[in-house]
């Protein structure tokens, strides 16, 4: 039926499908019958408890930073069955992100094309909406927070974003991802870099030591050389990070042939798995068995997740195949 309603959905822009789709979930998570409706929707999913970081998920399938930028519709995808759910990426202040459009699918590859830029709402309104959340009752899976910078805010200042952030989120989300990989904020991906890196998470993880100690994580583009993920791997282990997120979106174009059109933005969905598995393979190797490893991109199938679960992910994390499995998706993926 999905698949139907899909065609019809891809006719539009695909970003006022997007906040449709966000707005719609809002709706339907703010009523018991809609709630109901939801988890009638996703269809029953069994439970394959795993603790992890100190937290407890149902199973192992969860939504990846971007879908749910602003903590809008946490709720409803949790009644459609995910695990946990991470929001933002969140940055200091409101900001509108890049110039539309910005965002393109590639149905042939199962992929899509993203130059967002870190719309979002800014920290205050999601701290505001993850409070309300949390008074409610109602939440029954873990949440993360993914951290970012704002567009504008100059290099020597990035640290402080990051602090910004996590000061005022750290008691309304359960971990944190420092988000140094995506390819649509000027300048981000250069944080990478082993020698930029480290500052950067040692003033994070010392704040973390003497607040609330939550779990803290990096995430990682897939477009870093292998020696350079590994030092990231190895900086990671050495800082004791609770993990890492890997991937990210990437800039490689050849994986979806008709995106090369596009010159902005980064690439996501089946295209990257392949890359997804040596990134598991890699970061594997160089954390301790106690560190999570968090794989995301290209997850689109459910042979697909029982491979990374092989590889040594401990968690597993979908937006684009969300996007084109539709409201059974984490049914699908589980099966």
């Amino acid at each position: 039926m999905y698949s139907l309603f899909r065609k019809l959905l891809f006719l539009r822009d695909p970003e006022s499908v997007h906040t449709s789709a966000v707005r719609s979930l809002s709706a339907a998570q703010s009523s018991a019958i809609g709630r109901a409706t939801l988890r009638a929707i996703a269809g029953r999913i069994p439970e394959k408890p795993v603790e992890l970081m100190g937290l407890r998920f149902r199973h192992r399938l969860g939504v990846a930073a971007g879908f749910d930028k602003d903590a809008r519709c946490v709720l409803a995808l949790q009644e459609l069955g995910f695990a946990f759910v991470e929001v933002g990426t969140v940055t200091p202040r409101p900001q509108p992100g890049n110039p539309q459009p910005r965002l393109w699918r590639f149905p042939e590859s199962e992929a899509l094309v993203n130059a967002l830029g870190f719309p979002g709402d800014g920290m205050e309104a999601v701290h505001a909406r993850l409070v309300t959340l949390r008074a409610s009752g109602r939440l029954r899976v873990p949440v993360g927070i993914n951290l970012g910078k704002n567009a504008d805010t100059p290099p020597e200042k990035t640290a402080s974003d990051y602090l910004q952030v996590f000061r005022r989120l750290d008691e309304v989300g359960d971990y944190f991802v420092v988000n140094v990989s995506s390819p649509n904020t000027a300048g981000l991906r250069d944080l990478q870099a082993v020698e930029r890196l480290r500052p950067l998470l040692c003033a994070l993880a010392e704040m973390n030591a003497w607040r609330l100690k939550k779990p803290l994580l990096v995430k990682i583009a897939p477009d870093l050389p292998d020696d350079d993920l590994a030092a990231v791997g190895k900086l990671a282990r050495e800082l004791k990070l609770a993990g890492v997120v890997a991937g990210n979106t990437t800039l490689r174009r050849e994986l979806a042939p008709r995106a090369a059109v596009i010159e902005r933005g980064g690439l996501s969905g089946a295209p990257q798995f392949p890359r997804t598995q040596e990134l598991l393979t890699i970061l594997r190797r160089e954390l301790s068995d106690e560190q999570a490893l968090i794989a995301a991109g290209g997850l689109s199938t459910p042979e697909r997740v029982r491979e990374c679960l092989a590889l040594g992910a401990n968690l597993i994390q979908v937006y684009t195949p969300f996007i084109y499995l539709g409201p059974r998706c984490a049914r699908r993926l589980l099966a």
